[in-house]
């Protein structure tokens, strides 16, 4: 079979890395034995929680997965729909809170130059580490590293273009997250959060106290106008909500017992 998926020319590749409709793919072809061990070590990370679920599959067919919930080769079009970038050659490339690493490899894919991934979690960055092993990467295509965006200074690297998907509504300020990466970001800002869905509410933010989701890491809820309010105050010259990415159905609730909210896209310019 050939390795390059069939999406008529929908499909990103560089070098022997592609990204398709069913996931990625890689001009490798394992051996039954390096299959085997390859599974065995994604499996092991399971017990600490997988988020990201990546498909990668080699020349022969064979498939290998991660078990999170969030499928990432399925989001990627919706997400490009919302103004995730298509072309980032010659860019270099920051992902904040970039868990297992699908989105700098997407990045990497766009022809980014420079991509850097960082999460707080080490055993995110572990597996990260591993989904570039199998694919045949090295550090001098994608970076991993455990690091915080909270504590970014400002003699830190600037980027090109810096993606923010998913850690904002985690953060109990914000405002001075939101300052440090405006501060090394040159030109876009791709930011996706947790998002108020009722218009009435766009200029504002539901602080949550206790849990959200079942998750006590949940601080914030934003609607669109106030976290572009946000975004321009930290420095960003332009920021314009793209749309929702998700929404629940009318009169969802959490396990809290309150009303599930959506997800959205912001695109910050400086």
């Amino acid at each position: 079979m050939s390795w390059r998926p069939d999406t008529t020319g929908a499909a990103l590749v560089r070098g022997d890395v592609a990204l398709g409709d069913d996931g990625l793919m890689t001009n490798r072809q394992w051996t039954e034995d390096e299959f085997r061990n390859l599974q065995a070590r994604i499996d092991a990370a399971r017990s600490l929680g997988y988020y990201h679920h990546i498909a990668i599959t080699d020349r022969a067919g064979h498939t290998l997965a991660t078990s999170g919930p969030h499928r990432t080769h399925r989001a990627m079009p919706v997400l490009e729909q919302a103004g995730f970038p298509r072309d980032l050659s010659g860019k270099s490339v920051l992902d904040i809170g970039c868990n297992a690493g699908f989105y700098s490899t997407s990045a990497w894919l766009r022809g980014a130059r420079r991509v850097v991934g960082i999460d707080r979690c080490p055993h995110y960055i572990d597996q990260a580490l591993l989904v570039r092993e199998v694919l045949g990467l090295t550090s001098s295509e994608i970076e991993f590293r455990v690091a915080d965006g909270h504590d970014l200074t400002a003699d830190a690297e600037a980027f090109d273009v810096v993606i923010n998907m998913g850690v904002v509504y985690h953060l109990q300020n914000p405002m001075d997250f939101l300052t440090k990466i405006a501060g090394l970001t040159r030109e876009l800002m791709f930011l996706e959060s947790e998002m108020l869905i009722d218009p009435a509410l766009s200029d504002y933010a539901w602080f949550i106290e206790g849990k959200y989701l079942v998750d006590g890491s949940n601080w914030w809820i934003y609607g669109p106008g106030c976290l572009a309010g946000m975004a321009r105050a930290a420095g960003f010259r332009e920021a314009t909500f793209s749309g929702f990415t998700w929404k629940p159905k009318p009169g969802t609730t959490t396990p809290e017992g309150t009303l599930r909210q959506g997800r959205g896209v912001l695109i910050c310019r400086k």
